[in-house]
């Protein structure tokens, strides 16, 4: 009887199998010396040392629609009725926000809204200190599951230090975006600020309304459909998480559309 080898553990990356990924497949034949995820996980991921912060200013952007929202997908957008966003900062069209320090670098991370889309136990891995990137290069990626989300550089620029306290999208992310939510920090390239396709506070609310509504939208359509419904398949538990209620793929494919691209 010949051996039957299963050629997708075979092709796990080195990082699963040392327990800090759940789940990449190598897609570089383990030649790790060229991989980028592989040398941002070797980096010494040194914290980036202490500046003083900006004045910072947040409102809230409401959602006036919520009280027509059918109750059954109520709770699964109630994350969504009133989304913060931060007044000194500039936003790129995946929902990454910059915010210059008084040194002249810049701080980035992912908005309120991302934040409170993308799923609680998904790991963040940023490329390494000293990276050169230009506009929509990946500065990092979201994993989860079998799934990879990247997060595309708002500007060009240099890595100068990445979080080090941050690697799950834990609480911190969702309820503090633009303060602990800081995901990597930028010396930004020559020029690159004043020709970024970069959006204001005001026109970035004007963004994440016109999300909310095309999530809502989402949702409703499909609970219209006969294979969905408020409750899972396993005895009537109550779907409690965007994932359930859309299954796996779904739920991917509309954070890719709505973070990984437009």
């Amino acid at each position: 009887m010949g051996i039957i080898i299963d050629t997708k553990q075979e092709k796990q990356c080195i990082w699963v199998a040392a327990g800090v990924l759940n789940y990449k497949l190598c897609d570089r034949d383990f030649h790790c010396e060229h991989c980028p995820l592989d040398a941002a996980l070797r980096d010494t991921n040194a914290s980036c040392h202490e500046e003083e912060l900006v004045e910072m200013e947040t409102r809230d952007v409401s959602f006036p629609e919520k009280d027509v929202i059918p109750e059954e997908i109520a709770p699964l957008l109630a994350p969504f009725y009133s989304v913060p966003v931060c007044q000194n900062a500039q936003y790129s069209p995946h929902h990454v926000w910059i915010r210059p320090l008084p040194s002249g670098l810049i701080q980035c991370g992912i908005d309120a809204f991302a934040a409170n889309l993308l799923p609680p136990e998904a790991q963040i891995v940023v490329v390494a200190n000293n990276t050169e990137l230009r506009e929509g290069e990946n500065f990092g990626w979201v994993y989860g599951g079998s799934h990879t989300i990247p997060l595309s550089a708002p500007v060009s620029g240099t890595v100068v230090c990445r979080n080090s306290k941050l690697h799950t999208t834990d609480d911190g992310l969702r309820t503090a975006p633009y303060r602990e939510g800081v995901i990597v920090t930028l010396s930004p390239a020559a020029g690159a600020l004043a020709h970024a396709r970069l959006s204001s506070p005001r026109n970035h609310a004007r963004r994440i309304r016109k999300r909310v509504q095309q999530l809502t939208e989402g949702l409703t359509q499909q609970l219209a459909s006969p294979a969905i419904g408020p409750c899972l398949n396993d005895g009537g538990v109550p779907v409690t998480t965007l994932a359930q209620f859309l299954g796996e793929e779904k739920y991917w494919s509309l954070l890719d559309r709505f973070i990984g691209g437009e």
